[in-house]
């Protein structure tokens, strides 16, 4: 079956430095994984095509740096974008903390402000068998959403 329509998507992952962004996008498109870190400046953009059913779409995902002095700059390139991805680090409660501040910078700096804007929340890390992440993931939602211990640990779905 040959795609019929053709959809460009701009999206754009934010979150605080060294959440993992640049990792985690560069496993998506290339499926590699990279250990050495080097911190984004301003943003770099990777392209991906998918076709979903008789829709071929094509995402450019723009990888904005994470560091608060080049935050005024990466606000620029989240104009025109479709949608936001929103990430944080599982093991680093200030990284999801942020998060309401990142979220408030994006939805003060698109355009049209007016209409529904999709987010998706992305926790990231999870793979680190060395850190302690669900403490801090249970502990916050619990939290949260007022629910004791005890309903935390029921089954769900």
């Amino acid at each position: 079956m040959n795609p019929q329509k053709k959809v460009d998507l701009k999206l754009i992952i934010v979150g605080a430095l060294g959440v993992g962004k640049t990792s985690l996008l560069h496993q998506y498109v290339h499926k590699t994984f990279y250990e050495e870190y080097q911190t984004t400046l301003g943003a770099s953009i990777l392209s991906k095509i998918i076709i979903l059913g008789d829709t071929t779409l094509k995402l450019q995902i723009w990888d904005t740096g994470g560091q608060e002095r080049f935050r005024s700059m990466v606000s620029t390139f989240y104009k025109g974008s479709d949608g936001c991805i929103l990430a944080f680090d599982v093991t680093d409660l200030e990284s999801f903390e942020a998060l309401d501040i990142w979220r408030g910078d994006v939805l003060a700096k698109i355009v049209p402000m007016e209409q529904s804007y999709p987010m998706v929340l992305l926790g990231n890390k999870i793979d680190l068998a060395d850190r302690k992440y669900r403490s801090i993931l249970e502990n916050h939602l619990i939290d949260s959403i007022k629910l004791s211990p005890d309903q935390s640990r029921s089954s769900c779905c």
